[in-house]
């Protein structure tokens, strides 16, 4: 492959400045790895054989970025552009290629000249990225940074490889490894794991492996705990297929929502993709862990009372272990508290008994949210497993139509201005203590047209004098 470095500035102006200063620059990892795949990289990581400390300081004069020095094992200065991430590193000038096998998977040690544009692939990352496998480069990187078990699951689902038999032994051999990293850490990899779709199958492969167990201590008990007739699954196989189906919907976002009423969901979903996304994944592996420590069984029925509180407590003690995004545990605590709701709706609209006002107390409720909470039910419906395929059908059927009452008269009907508005009611005499609930059963009534006139408002108000 023809590498231009040209095409990439910043790329051109390190190798200029480092044939200035008389020193070897090696382009190395991840982006290597995407432009033999025809990828444009967007994580730039540079070798230098020597002076990094005036490298780098001049490569901030030439860029005008000033860069953050990261100082572990060792020295980083890394500069954070619009469009990309540049790290810059020493190595020892002799040792390049003992350098790359330390590296976590073959093909993310693959290195490039920018002088001579020759590459070096000591651990014969090239064959593994034609096979599409993901393997380790050494038996002991997991010992050396435990992370990486996280990481083989991200890279591979990023790419669609699989992961080489021996490497997943080894991870799962040491997945205990994982609670030694720091905390931050990992809610980075699992954040980059759950943003990319159709993860579904690496997912399977770190609960085969007993990743998922040793992040999630709670989702352990829920192997082999068997469910109502209802479930053709136990709570964690069911969990998991949540899981698909939710990837399964943000798939087919338009389908379900409605053509009609999908570009007025997607202004919101658009703004806050990651963190509902990363929600709708999070509600599904975590709102029924509880039900292992909630079940009882009297004679052929089982029943998890309350399980959906229990579960939000679970999930919010992992939430702050992990100090996942503030929006991100709002949403999922939401979708796990108010994951049941749905189905009292759809049980009604499918005996054609769903009223306005049922309709009304829904989204006065929930607001937009409850869109995402309607998405996450059909999720959660279709993982039951005894779900045929015109059903399937029924419930998007339901999802648009809640949909459409929600943003063609739902959010319209807020738009329109109060037929009697806050002062006017404190002028009536409505006390303080009284008046946003005064106003809350207004406005529905109005909804619902038992109130028409500003006469029928004023009847209305003095009943609460």
């Amino acid at each position: 492959m023809n590498f231009d470095i040209e095409a990439y500035p910043y790329m051109n102006q390190l190798k200029i400045l480092c044939n200035n200063h008389k020193v070897k620059s090696y382009l190395v990892g991840g982006a290597i790895r995407d432009m033999l795949l025809n990828k444009k990289p967007t994580d730039f990581d540079f070798l230098i054989s020597d002076k990094i400390d005036d490298i780098a300081a001049t490569f901030s004069q030439i860029t005008g970025k000033t860069h953050i020095l990261f100082e572990k094992k060792i020295r980083v200065f890394r500069y954070v552009f619009d469009d990309c991430t540049i790290d810059l590193s020493q190595f020892e000038p002799n040792n390049l290629e003992s350098e790359l096998k330390r590296r976590d998977f073959t093909i993310n040690a693959i290195a490039l000249d920018l002088d001579t544009k020759n590459i070096i692939d000591p651990t014969k990352g090239i064959d593994d990225l034609q096979n599409r496998i993901v393997k380790y480069s050494n038996s002991y990187i997991f010992e050396e940074d435990p992370i990486r078990l996280i990481r083989l699951f991200r890279i591979a689902a990023k790419l669609k490889f699989d992961i080489e038999k021996n490497t997943l032994k080894k991870a799962k051999d040491l997945v205990y490894l994982i609670n030694s990293v720091a905390k931050d850490r990992i809610t980075q990899e699992l954040e980059k794991f759950f943003i990319i779709n159709d993860t579904y199958s690496y997912l399977l492969l770190m609960d085969r492996i007993g990743l998922l167990d040793e992040l999630f201590e709670e989702l352990s008990y829920e192997n082999g705990c068997m469910q109502s007739s209802s479930h053709l699954y136990d709570v964690k196989s069911h969990s998991l297929s949540v899981y698909n189906f939710v990837e399964w919907s943000i798939l087919r976002m338009k389908r379900i929502v409605g053509e009609e009423c999908f570009e007025h969901y997607y202004g919101y979903y658009k703004a806050n993709r990651k963190q509902i996304i990363i929600a709708l994944k999070l509600a599904a592996l975590f709102h029924d862990c509880s039900k292992p420590f909630v079940k009882q069984v009297v004679g052929d029925e089982i029943s998890f009372k309350n399980h959906e509180i229990y579960s939000a407590e679970i999930f919010q003690k992992f939430a702050k272990k992990f100090n996942f995004q503030k929006k991100i545990t709002q949403i999922a605590t939401f979708l796990i508290l108010n994951h049941i709701e749905p189905a009292k709706l759809f049980l009604n609209w499918k005996n054609n008994a769903l009223t306005d006002e049922l309709l009304y107390d829904f989204f006065d409720k929930f607001g937009i949210n409850g869109v995402d909470l309607l998405i996450f039910a059909l999720a959660d419906t279709l993982a039951k497993g005894k779900i045929k395929m015109i059903n399937r059908e029924v419930f998007i059927d339901f999802l648009k139509d809640m949909t459409c009452f929600y943003f063609e008269r739902y959010v319209n009907f807020l738009k329109v201005p109060q037929i009697l508005k806050a002062d006017e009611l404190i002028d009536l005499g409505v006390e303080n203590k009284k008046l946003t609930a005064v106003i809350k059963l207004l406005k529905k009534s109005v909804f619902l047209q038992k109130i028409k006139t500003k006469d029928d408002a004023v009847k209305f108000a003095k009943q609460f004098l």
